[in-house]
């Protein structure tokens, strides 16, 4: 069982931290064929939260939760700041780059129907870029505080 909990577990690191640095890179890439090809690019980073990150960031939890638990977690300091930082990371999602996606999105609606592209369709892709690149960056130190284990008794 704990082998499949950490294999799980490792999955999940993998699928979770490659959509968050990848997305970026992906959605550029898709919105330079013009103003429908952009609206459909910033719409595709809903449905790659929807497919990786909501999932992997779940399954992370979880399975980092079982195997905390396992293996007992009283004194691994690693592991506490770990989890301030998930928890942390999920706020940082849920409060700047969803509201961030969102208005990416309806930005780039306008300009798809035919309309202008504003100055804020690009100040919401930037915003969006930015605070993926940010969650990337703590879900990256957690992967580090996971394979190093500082702070161990």
């Amino acid at each position: 069982m704990h082998d499949l909990m950490k294999f799980l577990h490792i999955l999940a690191v993998v699928l979770l931290l490659g959509n968050l640095l990848m997305a970026p890179f992906w959605r550029k890439l898709l919105a330079a064929g013009g103003e429908q090809a952009r609206s459909v690019a910033n719409r595709s980073m809903r449905t790659a939260d929807l497919l990786f990150t909501l999932p992997g960031w779940v399954i992370v939890l979880v399975t980092g939760l079982v195997l905390a638990f396992q293996r007992g977690w009283k004194g691994n300091g690693w592991i506490h700041l770990s989890l301030t930082l998930f928890a942390g990371w999920v706020i940082l999602w849920h409060m700047l780059v969803l509201p961030a996606r969102k208005a990416m999105i309806a930005a780039a609606d306008t300009p798809a129907l035919g309309g202008q592209a504003t100055a804020a369709l690009a100040q919401h892709e930037r915003r969006w870029q930015q605070w993926t690149y940010v969650s990337a960056a703590i879900v990256t130190v957690i992967l580090l505080l996971m394979v190093a284990r500082p702070f161990t008794r």
